[in-house]
């Protein structure tokens, strides 16, 4: 291992006991409810704006996964494949479509549409891998938010160890159909495995997320 070579990472802020978990100062906050929840996941998202957000992903893919969207307050826009407009826009005004799925192997990614307004979304993952998720969320965002407040550029292969772990590649522009698939898994698998065999990275640390013990 040479763990050496990586540089060193931003202090790491304890929230593994935390729910919800408020980010970026309290703009952002990420809430995880009940396994058997319709919607496992809330988000807030703040404005869009110039400062940007830890929370507006890059497009992915899950490998396994369907991902569903309901909208509970703000307006958001959906992206699928890498058509730069809008798939689907959710939003809570009269007449406006509140829900929307994406399913597995499909690139996407989702923003606020407003630069006013914090947006509020719930997100399901099916099939549920409740405690995979909730490790992976955790540790994603925990540790993008405390890069962000050490004024310290993430590390991509950290990134892709914590992406590896939940089996979502980011998505290579080159195609999103089979050949971007296929490429974009590759490009983790590397990715991921010289980050954490090499450089050492982790895929969880106990400042983010703590697993419970069932009984």
């Amino acid at each position: 291992m040479l763990a050496f070579l990586r540089p060193a990472g931003p202090p790491r802020t304890f929230r593994a006991n935390h729910n919800p978990i408020f980010y970026e100062n309290g703009r952002s906050s990420l809430e995880f409810r009940e396994k058997d929840a319709e919607y496992t996941l809330r988000n807030v998202h703040p404005p869009m704006d110039k400062e940007g957000s830890i929370m507006i992903p890059p497009h992915h893919y899950h490998i396994n996964q369907a991902e569903h969207f309901l909208i509970v307050s703000g307006t958001i826009n959906l992206f699928k494949g890498l058509d730069p407009k809008p798939w689907k826009v959710l939003s809570t005004t009269e007449g406006a479509e509140k829900k929307a799925t994406i399913p597995q192997k499909v690139y996407h990614r989702l923003e606020n549409a407003s630069s006013t307004e914090p947006l509020t979304v719930d997100v399901h993952l099916s099939p549920v891998e409740y405690e995979n998720e909730q490790r992976f969320f955790r540790n994603f965002f925990g540790y993008l938010d405390d890069c962000k407040a050490a004024k310290q550029a993430p590390s991509l292969f950290q990134l892709m160890v914590f992406l590896y772990s939940a089996d979502t590649p980011l998505a290579l522009p080159i195609s999103d159909g089979w050949l971007g698939i296929v490429a974009s898994r590759i490009f983790l698998i590397l990715m991921a495995g010289w980050g954490r065999w090499v450089l050492g990275y982790k895929n969880t640390y106990p400042e983010y997320y703590a697993r419970k013990k069932h009984s």
